[in-house]
């Protein structure tokens, strides 16, 4: 069986937060949502608010999980407190950005690309400038 991950969604004033993973990760310098591995003793949802906790400093609940798409399970996200105060885990994000779904693609390289795109799809956003 593969292993998963969890992945959050999390949306303030119509941005969603996407991080940068540091050199000292895999795919250094792509750009994520806040997310990763599911340990073996949690669900994909605990490891999605235990790795937004490690990865970013907030504080958030899960509204609901929009899919599993081959293991990478994504969550919509609630902040708990607003507005959020990022503290950034430097051995895993290098920097952060809360963007609108129409400038994601000026970032830079986005990890899992195509799997962002099926999953803002659900939300009913495409990710394309013109569109």
């Amino acid at each position: 069986m593969s292993k998963k991950s969890a992945w959050a969604l999390i949306c303030y004033e119509e941005k969603y937060l996407f991080t940068r993973r540091s050199e000292t990760t895999s795919r250094p310098g792509q750009w994520c949502l806040a997310g990763g591995g599911v340990h073996s003793s949690e669900s994909p949802a605990d490891a999605c608010v235990r790795e937004v906790l490690e990865e970013v400093g907030l504080h958030v609940t899960i509204e609901n999980q929009l899919c599993e798409d081959e293991g990478f399970c994504y969550f919509r996200c609630q902040l708990v407190e607003r507005p959020p105060v990022i503290t950034l885990a430097p051995r895993e994000c290098s920097e952060y950005q809360w963007v609108t779904p129409k400038h994601l693609l000026n970032l830079g390289p986005i990890m899992e690309l195509g799997r962002m795109r099926r999953v803002f799809r659900l939300l009913g956003i495409s990710l394309e400038p013109n569109s």
